[in-house]
């Protein structure tokens, strides 16, 4: 159990760590961008990684999923399993990416600018779903600071083409080609680090792509609909409102974004390990479920509690007193970020026992509650309405993954740390009302030194853990 903790807890800290830098990058490009662009040129630049992601999503069909399951379980067979994956990926991204252009360029609501930014944009998703999977290497061989490596070398590219855009006063879709080129850097980074692993070739194995597409298949209608209920509002609201509306949803959404990314992170260094240890009958599979639920109530109350007292600060801060509406906005969001947390854990549980056909109900569910949601609230209550269905909608996918995890794997979430987070986090907002007129920076600074002294004062992190976190 030791070695496994230290193996997942490594990979996470370097991907904290990498994440961390890539957000500071982020939210300073953003600050930039969403003064530049404004509340409308911003909704556009949303618009068409929105409407972009519907179409990647469909052309990803679960590849990135079932090549790290499938090179877990059959690790001698990697460079099989990766040459056929990446044909069938390459010829699906084709052809799907194609059908985004030309759909994007008949929906009579965009302008001009935004029907070609969703064509060059289209190569952007290229790049990002062929190197998906390179990461689906990294992800299988616990070395995701390889992953880390290119993704930092990629958001310091998009950085500085932003910066050189924003200055020379640019219009939009250059700001979009700066993704696509910085996302073909990102793609050759991890193409030259994956070749120290195994080098593959483009295969096609009828008989093996049959049986990759049986697997991806269902997981694919899964990972479409989910998408759909997580993206759906954006493009209603570009529909049904405007580009101010979209900027005013589409800014505070692009935190909760990255905020997610975290459990993404976790989970996904321990999703090969338990789709492993439930196939040799392992117990480590049960232990490893309760580890990602401490460590996910550790993480997440933090967030919760901090970001309702800092919503108004930050968003200024970052976005500008033009974005002032987003903070109720943000607000509403963040209690998503917190189910998003948890589902996480059930999802990735799913998958790695290969349970995946039973979410299918539930995402068509969630798609038809989100769409019939919001056109019910949009016409009257906008980007606010769309942010509390959001919230609804990441509830019930929640509740109904646990239901199959509990009916079907019989795993208990253990509440000891879920409650003592709880506790440490609402001393900590205690604390960041007490101090709430100082410096940004200060007040986050103050209450995460809060939460932990709290947390480990109370038994929530214990010196054991720690050690053997670090291996000692």
């Amino acid at each position: 159990m030791a070695n496994y903790t230290r193996r997942v807890a490594l990979n996470t800290i370097i991907q904290v760590i990498g994440k961390a830098i890539t957000t500071v990058i982020s939210v300073v490009m953003l600050a930039y961008l969403a003064r530049y662009l404004g509340v409308n040129g911003y909704g556009d630049y949303t618009t068409v990684f929105a409407f972009l992601g519907f179409f990647s999503i469909i052309a990803d069909m679960g590849f990135f999923t079932v090549a790290v399951r499938e090179m877990a379980k059959n690790p001698d067979d990697s460079e099989k399993i990766m040459g056929n994956i990446f044909t069938l990926r390459i010829f699906f991204a084709i052809i799907f990416l194609v059908v985004a252009s030309v759909v994007g360029y008949l929906v009579p609501a965009y302008s001009a600018s935004v029907k070609l930014s969703i064509f060059i944009g289209s190569f952007f998703s290229l790049f990002v779903l062929c190197n998906q999977l390179f990461v689906s290497i990294f992800q299988v061989k616990l070395r995701m600071d390889k992953m880390v490596i290119s993704d930092v070398i990629g958001r310091i590219t998009l950085f500085i083409m932003v910066m050189v855009s924003i200055n020379m006063k640019l219009s939009l879709e250059y700001f979009i080609l700066a993704n696509v080129i910085a996302n073909l850097v990102m793609f050759l980074a991890s193409y030259i680090m994956s070749k120290r692993f195994f080098s593959f070739k483009l295969k096609f194995d009828k008989k093996y792509c049959a049986h990759i597409l049986k697997e991806a298949i269902p997981l694919g209608i899964i990972i479409v609909l989910g998408l759909i209920y997580f993206k759906i509002d954006t493009i209603m609201l570009s529909i049904m409102k405007d580009s101010n509306a979209v900027g005013i949803y589409g800014a505070p959404y692009k935190i909760l974004e990255i905020l997610i990314t975290i459990p993404a992170m976790f989970m996904g260094s321990v999703f090969p390990l338990a789709a492993k240890y439930l196939k040799d009958g392992d117990s480590r599979f049960v232990n490893s479920f309760h580890t990602s639920f401490d460590f996910m109530s550790i993480m997440v109350f933090p967030i919760l509690v901090g970001i309702l007292f800092i919503a108004r600060p930050l968003v200024i801060l970052v976005l500008g007193v033009e974005f002032t509406a987003s903070i109720t906005v943000l607000q509403i969001l963040i209690f998503a970020v917190f189910i998003i947390f948890f589902s996480n854990i059930f999802n990735y549980f799913i998958l790695a026992s290969s349970l995946q056909k039973k979410l299918v109900w539930v995402y068509i569910t969630s798609v038809l509650i989100n769409i019939c949601g919001n056109l019910l609230l949009i016409p009257y209550y906008s980007y606010i309405g769309s942010s509390f269905l959001t919230v609804f909608t990441e509830l019930f996918v929640c509740i109904s993954a646990y239901i199959i995890v509990y009916k079907n794997l019989k795993l208990v979430p253990r509440f000891n740390v879920f409650l003592k987070s709880f506790f440490a986090s609402l001393v900590m907002g205690g604390a960041l009302y007490l101090c709430k007129s100082l410096n940004l920076f200060i007040v986050i600074v103050f209450g995460a030194f809060i939460y932990l002294i709290v947390l480990y004062a109370i038994g929530g992190v214990k010196k054991e853990m720690v050690f053997k976190l670090l291996g000692r």
